[in-house]
């Protein structure tokens, strides 16, 4: 099942540096060991993994700048890890810090805020995971959540909460899909996506059945280029 969940999340994922982010969860590991994949840290430097991501960033963005960039109350480009740990601190997560192939803090724990606001969701579901990633030159470029024990109704409550969020920050985005209860459950594979592409930031929403079990993954990253 988990192997199953990371592959359909890494169809999901609108660049590289999210999936490997992704990789190093629970959900990853044991794919990775399936298909003989050894953990990249060895063998591939951050600027090497930092190049990979622009380059899959690039064939997404768009010549229109973002109105704004929400990142889970996180300032894209600006936010440093020590910062970004003090805030995870402040909302009981509990981070563990890796610096290959990526500098990134993985958090559990807790409930992290809305996709546009700095709090959290009285009642809002705890998130398995959250992943920030950052730079070679220690900005924060990329920020994922992943939660994947809801039920179909907290899911489409979640993603109607954030996708209209992300609308009166962004206007309209790009929706695939129906955030019903009534569609998640209809079978597996049923999915809703809302995406945003700019010139300096892309988004992703989106809640898919795996095998009947709810996920939701949202991805918030920087498109520039340092």
């Amino acid at each position: 099942m988990r192997g199953r969940l990371l592959a359909v999340l890494a169809g999901l994922t609108t660049a590289f540096i999210g999936l490997v982010g992704l990789l190093h969860t629970p959900y990853g590991r044991p794919l990775m060991r399936r298909i003989g994949v050894a953990c990249p840290a060895t063998r591939v430097s951050p600027d090497e993994v930092e190049a990979v991501r622009l380059r899959a960033v690039a064939a997404l963005r768009t010549e229109v700048a973002s109105p704004a960039r929400p990142a889970l109350g996180q300032t894209l480009d600006v936010s440093r890890a020590p910062e970004v740990l003090a805030w995870t601190r402040a909302r009981g997560l509990v981070c563990a810090a890796s610096v290959r192939p990526v500098h990134a803090l993985t958090c559990e724990g807790g409930g992290a805020p809305g996709a546009a606001a700095a709090r959290s969701r009285p009642g809002s579901p705890p998130a398995d995971q959250v992943v920030f990633a950052f730079a070679p030159d220690g900005r924060l470029v990329s920020v994922d959540r992943l939660r994947s024990t809801l039920t179909a109704a907290e899911a489409s409550r979640l993603f109607g909460q954030t996708a209209d969020e992300l609308a009166a920050a962004l206007g309209p985005g790009q929706l695939v899909g129906e955030a019903t209860p009534e569609y998640l459950t209809g079978g597996s594979m049923h999915a809703v996506r809302v995406a945003y592409r700019f010139s300096d930031y892309l988004a992703t929403v989106a809640a898919v059945n795996v095998g009947g079990r709810i996920v939701m993954h949202e991805q918030y990253e920087s498109a520039r280029g340092g």
